[in-house]
């Protein structure tokens, strides 16, 4: 086997690794029961209108945002593109697999819940790391945004946030008309939105010049 494929499948396994991050950390989040994270709070409500898993509905809610790249990039959109929709099964497999590995450790207490809510949004954090250092794949929910900024010639950064705003606003429309209630929204949902990044960045920091070391080798 020769360098270049051994660190392709290095860069392979990281992503396999993020994504299990990501999905078991979105899920102790979603189990803290302080609101969801807002990448989550869309299928979150989808998945009690209809009444299935909420990894059936994040897998659900990413096809929708993989098929609005299509005419967001048209002739640059590549058949590659499609890789995303394995990716993010796997990644809703792993959602549902840690709200039930999780399910029986919900805290009574809040300060427990928020300190859950902490750890969930540290894993997811790390997740995301991962998956930016592998330089493999992105789920759908970030394949859009970068298909936005292509369009739009807008920073990715800023219209991540938009993103992330307008899943939030949906989200909790989507529950007052459809659940009689805004559902999955709480402070656990704010928390997460200004602490994920200041984690990513200080995973970044930490850990992404060793892995790259390591793929090198």
């Amino acid at each position: 086997m020769n360098t270049h494929t051994k660190e392709r499948l290095k860069r392979w396994l990281v992503f396999l690794f993020s994504m299990f991050f990501m999905g078991n950390g979105i899920a102790m989040v979603t189990n803290a029961q302080l609101g969801t994270t807002p990448i989550s709070s869309v299928p979150y409500v989808v998945a009690n209108i209809f009444g299935f898993s909420m990894g059936t509905g994040t897998f659900i809610i990413n096809t929708l945002m993989l098929l609005a790249q299509i005419p967001l990039l048209g002739k640059t959109f590549r058949p590659r593109q499609f890789l995303q929709l394995p990716s993010v099964f796997l990644f809703s497999l792993f959602i549902d697999f840690g709200l039930w590995l999780t399910h029986p450790i919900i805290p009574e207490m809040w300060p427990l819940r928020m300190g859950m809510t902490l750890l969930g949004c540290a894993i997811m954090a790390f997740g995301i790391m991962l998956e930016i250092t592998s330089n493999t794949m992105v789920i759908p929910g970030e394949g859009f945004v970068l298909a936005l900024a292509y369009r739009t010639r807008l920073q990715f950064g800023n219209l991540k946030v938009i993103n992330d705003v307008t899943l939030v606003i949906t989200a909790a429309l989507l529950g007052w008309f459809c659940l009689g209630g805004i559902v999955g929204l709480r402070e656990g949902t704010i928390v997460t939105a200004l602490l994920t990044g200041v984690f990513i960045r200080f995973y970044t920091r930490c850990f992404r010049m060793r892995i790259e070391q390591w793929f090198k080798r």
